[in-house]
């Protein structure tokens, strides 16, 4: 039994009581704690920066997708079509499509044989591509249901647009005659809507890059306006110090974080107003390929406030080495920005966790790695519950490992001093 009836050995405890004693909140931390708010809310540039920069990328992103939409319900795509089946309906099915070319922005519609629609898939060369199957009339005729194949290249907005009026348009045809039309859509490339990947990724660069001009002037600044000496003699414990810098950055990854909402729900307006005049059907489909899940937004809220804290620990460790802001900046950017572009440029090619061998176990050890998968696990509703807590223990267990190293050299820097 250590002092004081602790249960630890008497060492621990003195280390838990010098802890303690260091954390409390007295009223000189209350003075650091509002002068470093203060000096961050003072600064209108930077304020501005963390809420425009978030503000700027949605709705640039939503100015973009109004022109992709307007491409797709106005400009033709190319389709490549297959006839197997010899029966009435099959036959009727085609014509239907040759003969309505002008309203389902067709041009050209091409006649293809199985074997060549197959080598266009396996080429990746098609856009579109059209199958009524061999026994087409015959299911629809003894089942009352028949399957029509379309294979469509999902990463092409207007050959995704033109296979969904193709397919809109032969359910219609086909239930005219009270029956029913199966159709099955074969992705030519990953399937994961616009909405899902964008998010992923404007969350990831832009949070991981925010917090560097905070970080970098609030310590390297600091020792190159000679102003950190003067601070560093305030008596006070340099754990506070570093802690009411970071307690004012983290107000700002908040304030980054809210105007992010902001942006993503200004998105979706955009999206469903420039939608909101096409038929229900149209509309339902580019608001679900384009937008993003609102039901998602508190995490995507929570994932980004880790990444910003991960981040700024990050930034800490570089800013307290540097010798002046600039270094500090230019450092700090490079550190962070190749693995973020790395990570999202392999997240547009599938789930990262497809890589394997010693390439996939380096993508995994970067924090910014269990971000994308917490992202990913949650926009596409297939994470579990121990995944999720996984991803979130490991981007503060590191952040927590750099702010430790952060104070060591912080406190350091007051020995030096």
């Amino acid at each position: 039994m250590g002092t004081y009836g602790c249960p630890l050995s008497p060492v621990t405890c003195r280390n838990l009581t010098l802890v303690v004693s260091t954390l409390k909140i007295d009223s000189k931390t209350v003075w650091m704690l509002r002068k470093e708010v203060k000096t961050v809310l003072r600064s209108r540039w930077l304020l501005f920066g963390f809420m425009i920069s978030p503000m700027f990328a949605w709705l640039f992103q939503g100015a973009f997708l109004s022109f992709i939409v307007a491409q797709t319900t106005e400009e033709p795509e190319k389709v490549y079509i297959t006839l197997e089946d010899q029966g009435v309906l099959g036959q009727t099915l085609f014509d239907q499509i040759e003969a309505n070319v002008t309203i389902l922005l067709i041009d050209p519609l091409v006649n293809v044989t199985s074997s060549e629609g197959r080598d266009l898939v396996e080429n990746r060369s098609v856009s579109v591509w059209v199958l009524i199957p061999v026994n087409f009339t015959q299911d629809l005729l003894t089942q009352n249901q028949s399957t029509l194949s379309i294979y469509v290249n999902t990463g092409n907005f207007r050959a995704t647009a033109a296979a969904q009026r193709i397919d809109t348009f032969a359910r219609n045809l086909i239930d005219v005659v009270i029956r029913e039309l199966q159709v099955n859509w074969y992705t030519i490339a990953p399937e994961a809507t616009y909405g899902h990947q964008l998010a992923v990724f404007l969350v990831m660069i832009t949070s991981v890059l925010a917090p560097a001009p905070y970080v970098s002037q609030s310590f390297a600044g600091e020792r190159e306006k000679h102003t950190l000496e003067a601070l560093l003699v305030v008596p006070m414990s340099r754990i506070k110090i570093l802690a009411s810098k970071l307690v004012a950055g983290l107000v700002l990854t908040m304030l980054y974080s809210v105007f992010t909402i902001v942006g993503i729900l200004t998105y979706n307006w955009s999206i469903i107003a420039r939608v909101s005049s096409f038929p229900a059907e149209a509309a339902s489909y580019y608001i679900g390929l384009y937008t993003v899940n609102v039901a998602t937004l508190p995490l995507i809220f929570f994932c980004q406030f880790l990444i910003l804290l991960c981040a700024v620990g990050i930034g800490v460790v570089i800013s307290c080495l540097a010798k002046d802001q600039t270094t500090a900046e230019s450092v700090n950017n490079l550190v962070l920005l190749l693995p973020t572009m790395l990570i999202g440029m392999l997240g547009f090619t599938g789930s990262i966790q497809q890589y394997g061998g010693l390439f996939g176990f380096i993508i995994m050890l970067v924090p910014f790695s269990h971000a994308i998968t917490f992202l990913n696990g949650v926009l596409s509703n297939v994470a579990t519950p121990a995944s999720l807590l996984f991803d979130v223990l490991y981007l503060l267990g590191f952040t927590v490992v750099f702010l430790i190293i952060g104070a060591k050299l912080f406190d350091r820097e007051a020995i030096i001093s």
